[in-house]
């Protein structure tokens, strides 16, 4: 296998390939790295040069790093276009490819920063290469169980909060328009910790997962006052929890409940197979997201520079 240097241009039809592919995701889209301004990409080739796969490069002021901020980009990494079907062959043919990405980045690149998504689990050529694994934790929901099932495993509190909405006639509110809500409160987070996404690039992502029918916002009303608010994209498969906020002089309650209409949503309308919380480095945020009967799934950011520093912080996150 061998790497070249391309653009997302290079591959036809390629929202189509990602969701037919192995494990990609909605943030490998065409239009997603283009409001990243990220369309440069690395394409990855067989012994007999057919097109087997991909890897976003996600900008950088300096070309020879690779940055992912998995708050904003949860998954990035290869994306496998076809897979062997013996699992000894998938194996060997997802080895392979890593190595040839190994190679590749190591002579390219000064410092690399990705994350992998959580179908890839066999990095040991990453390994072998004196990457850095930091191991993540997302959560995840089948809703093809359906709704009386996966209410039936929320946690007690949770219960008791969706009790709690329809006693006081909270209103889920499907915003298609993103008429209410609020990206400014959803990103108050963000805002506190520096961190580098603007309103006006949420703005844009927002209204670009739902004009091309991959995304949507909720929210919930109490009184005729927007209370709280979420945001979610999805793939042909999964579908994210990107943004979220409530207002806190109430309680968050509103999320718990736009968490159950929009599950419920997602099953009617036969959208995709799961939900991805889309993890957190934070216990109290896991606490949150196990609450609601979701089980755990891994995933790796992987780390490495040219100057053999090894990365003993990967796991300090600082507080919330």
């Amino acid at each position: 296998m061998h790497i070249k240097l391309g653009n997302i241009k290079d591959i036809p039809n390629i929202n189509e390939k990602i969701d037919n592919s192995y494990n990609g995701t909605c943030f490998a889209y065409d239009w997603f790295l283009k409001l990243k301004n990220s369309e440069k990409i690395l394409k990855i080739y067989d012994e007999k040069n057919n097109l087997i796969g991909f890897m976003p490069i996600f900008n950088n002021k300096n070309d020879r790093f690779i940055t992912q901020s998995t708050m904003y980009i949860p998954y990035g990494g290869p994306v496998i276009f076809n897979l062997p079907n013996e699992e000894r062959n998938k194996i060997r043919y997802i080895r392979n490819m890593e190595k040839a990405l190994c190679q590749y980045l190591q002579i390219h690149y000064d410092e690399i920063n990705f994350s992998t998504d959580n179908n890839i689990i066999d990095i040991m050529p990453f390994i072998r290469a004196n990457f850095t694994p930091e191991l993540r934790y997302t959560y995840k929901l089948d809703l093809s169980v359906g709704i009386e099932k996966i209410y039936k495993n929320f946690g007690g509190d949770r219960k008791k909060d969706i009790r709690k909405a329809k006693k006081r006639n909270i209103e889920f509110v499907v915003d298609s328009n993103v008429e209410y809500f609020d990206v400014n409160k959803a990103m108050k987070w963000e805002s506190k910790y520096g961190f580098e996404s603007t309103a006006d690039f949420v703005k844009k992502y927002i209204n670009k997962t739902i004009k091309n029918g991959k995304g949507m916002c909720f929210v919930a009303k109490e009184n005729d006052k927007i209370i709280g608010g979420v945001h979610i994209a999805w793939d042909l498969n999964t579908a994210y929890i990107l943004y979220s906020y409530y207002e806190e002089e109430y309680d968050d309650v509103a999320i718990a409940y736009i968490y159950y209409k929009m599950f419920e949503y997602l099953i009617n309308n036969n959208v995709v197979k799961y939900i991805d919380f889309e993890g957190s480095v934070f216990e109290s945020i896991e606490d949150w997201n196990i609450s609601f009967g979701a089980y755990q799934s891994r995933f790796y950011n992987l780390h490495w520079n040219n100057k053999d520093n090894l990365y003993l912080d990967v796991y300090n996150y600082g507080d919330k």
